[in-house]
């Protein structure tokens, strides 16, 4: 093995390693996004607004750091059973 297929070996590791955790954020702000949006149409629909926009919007930070914490947690305990 020469050393451009170690630094290309070593940099597929690299990616492999983060790749679980490149589309959190991404996760993250779309459960905000979409309840926040969500709220917003039903105080469309019932004139109530900023009511449901609000709670769309905390139920959406809510349910999104909710899945951001438990999918890590999930990776970080994948990546433990792998290295023993």
């Amino acid at each position: 093995m020469n050393k451009d297929d170690k630094k290309a070996s070593s940099v597929g590791d690299a990616y492999r390693a983060v790749g679980p955790y490149l589309t959190l954020g991404i996760q993250l702000v779309i459960t905000i996004l979409l309840c926040l949006f969500a709220g917003r149409w039903v105080d469309g629909k019932f004139d109530s607004s900023p009511v449901f926009t609000l709670v769309g919007g905390l139920f959406g930070i809510a349910a999104g750091f909710y899945h951001f914490f438990k999918e890590v947690l999930r990776v970080d305990h994948k990546a433990g059973d792998d290295d023993k």
